[in-house]
């Protein structure tokens, strides 16, 4: 009797065992806009939404625009000079959630790398370590992963959506009080002697909060985004001040040299198809199709064939079977 209820509960594990390889993921439920755990992923791919990759090309101008009525002496071999620089970007569009404002329509998440940084070397970790080597950030509202609790989703943007039935979609948004993730570090093009100290790079900050500097008030920056379910561009343009850095004794110092002028941010990228849902292209707010994780886009990362599902099944039922064989034989 005891040998007979320990075969039929071994049956009934591998019922369940072979239910679950057979029924789709798509029949799990949603929770907020995380995608599902059958997948590997890195963490600034957790979210439903699409994924672009590109390039962002920031140019900064000197005592350019309402800059241009502060004092350039502190270092005037600068003035009329352009400093660009450009990063390896990843832009993440994704769903909203319970975390976000009520008319938030996307959550845009920009991190910038190193020109030609390899983002196959960044492993699964949680996001702070996983943006370790990044140089700058630019988020909608905070991100929430599921290693965070989910009242931290702080929104710095307010968006404002164009109207419209369909992709592309256009959005805008002042910045207030919010100018990114970390400082911006650049080289200028020449090297400027800066009172009696001879600068190279130096340390920006997006202004973003009303700035008043040697008596001019400067305004607020301003991003706009265009996407769609091919292309996305977003770009951000406003006001920087800058303080000088100086190489003494093989490390990097402050020096009581800044400025101030105008800046344009723009990238450009193209869809990530393997590790983006579908952008539905029949609403008026950005809808997406939930893929990744759920077998209904062969162009993900994790899809497995049907063909393929079929052996996992059979694999699974024989293994079942023997196991259970196994079972019988021991006992009776």
């Amino acid at each position: 009797m005891r040998g007979f209820q320990t075969a039929r509960l071994m049956l009934l594990g591998i019922a369940v065992a072979v239910a679950s390889t057979s029924t789709s993921d798509s029949d799990a439920p949603a929770i907020l806009n995380f995608r599902p755990d059958n997948v590997t992923l890195a963490d600034y791919y957790l979210w439903v939404g699409s994924y672009y990759n590109g390039t962002t090309h920031f140019e900064f101008s000197p005592y350019a625009g309402l800059a241009a009525s502060t004092s350039s002496s502190a270092c005037p071999a600068i003035r009329n000079k352009t400093i660009t620089k450009d990063y390896t970007t990843v832009l993440g569009l994704t769903e909203p959630a319970t975390y976000n404002t009520v008319n938030d329509p996307v959550n845009a998440f920009l991190n910038l790398w190193p020109l030609g940084f390899d983002l196959g070397t960044i492993s699964n970790l949680w996001w702070v370590e996983q943006l370790f080597y990044r140089d700058y950030g630019l988020y909608s509202s905070y991100p929430v992963t599921t290693n965070y609790s989910i009242d931290k989703g702080y929104n710095n943007f307010n968006w404002t959506l164009e109207k419209t039935q369909a992709p592309p979609y256009n959005l805008s948004s002042v910045l207030t009080r919010y100018a990114g993730e970390s400082y911006l570090y650049v080289n200028s093009t020449t090297t400027a002697n800066c009172s009696g100290t001879e600068v190279s790079s130096w340390k920006i900050a997006i202004m973003s909060y009303n700035t008043t500097y040697n008596g001019t008030n400067f305004t607020n920056p301003v991003v706009d985004l265009q996407f769609d379910g091919t292309t996305a561009n977003m770009s951000m343009r406003g006001d920087f001040s800058a303080v000088a850095l100086y190489w003494i004794q093989g490390v990097w110092e402050e020096y009581n040299v800044m400025l101030a002028g105008e800046f344009s941010m723009t990238f450009s990228g193209l869809i990530d198809l393997y590790h983006s849902d579908v952008l539905r292209n029949d609403t008026a707010t950005p809808t997406w199709l939930r893929t990744v994780g759920y077998q209904n886009n062969s162009l993900n990362v994790g899809y497995i064939s049907a063909s393929a599902r079929n052996q996992l099944f059979g694999s699974c039922l024989l293994a079942g079977m023997l196991a259970l064989a196994q079972v019988v034989l021991f006992f009776f």
